[in-house]
């Protein structure tokens, strides 16, 4: 504490001073009180969860705070989820109505299909795997053939905004030239680095669980 007394200020002098140390205490109390509101926020994530909670996520919120809305009456299929309504008649949840599902300990999320979650942090990572129609040209006279091909899609999940991104090597540089520059150099040093992009995701979000907001 100052002792005003030894300073011999002026008393204007005393009662700026008096503001100027109030303002300060009021200053740092809101400061800490927001790290506090910070901390309890980010404890209801569902990375920070004992246990998922089982049900339908209707959205990427729902998912982030380990809250589905659908926890009961829905059956789950390979590319569809239904939900049993009080009459007893089925319904097919459509795409925009079921972000993902949790069966209790393991955690899905829609691309083009439903798959699991095997990487969870400040970017979240699943990887899809199928077949897609393509369109070639051909033939005398010519005409548009579809052709089934196969293909492989490592998806991340922004866990601060939601977005899901296809990933590749452009991608991951960009992620760690704003946030992890000597990751970066790692990476820029690797070789293979196409079939290593889940590994330097893993490293990102051992390095940069203080990014997650």
């Amino acid at each position: 504490m100052f002792d005003f007394l030894k300073l011999k200020l002026r008393p204007q002098n005393v009662v700026a001073t008096l503001l100027l140390c109030g303002a300060y205490v009021v200053d740092n109390s809101s400061y800490a009180q927001s790290i506090g509101e910070d901390s309890a926020y980010t404890e209801d994530y569902i990375l920070n969860a004992p246990a998922y909670q089982k049900g339908v996520y209707r959205s990427f919120d729902e998912f982030k705070y380990n809250r589905p809305s659908i926890v009961d009456h829905y059956s789950i299929g390979k590319k569809a989820i239904l939900v049993t309504d009080g009459t007893g008649k089925n319904k097919k949840l459509k795409k925009h109505e079921a972000w993902g599902y949790c069966d209790g300990s393991r955690i899905f999320v829609r691309w083009r299909k439903f798959n699991e979650i095997v990487e969870k942090g400040r970017y979240c990572y699943f990887k899809e795997t199928g077949t897609r129609m393509t369109y070639v040209v051909s033939g005398i006279p010519l005409m548009i053939i579809p052709v089934p091909t196969p293909y492989k899609d490592e998806v991340i999940v922004n866990f601060n905004t939601g977005r899901s991104y296809r990933l590749n090597k452009k991608l991951l540089r960009e992620i760690l030239e704003a946030d992890d520059p000597e990751l970066l150099e790692m990476f820029t040093n690797e070789r293979g680095k196409g079939k290593k992009l889940f590994d330097y995701i893993v490293k990102y979000n051992d390095r940069n669980a203080a990014r997650i907001k």
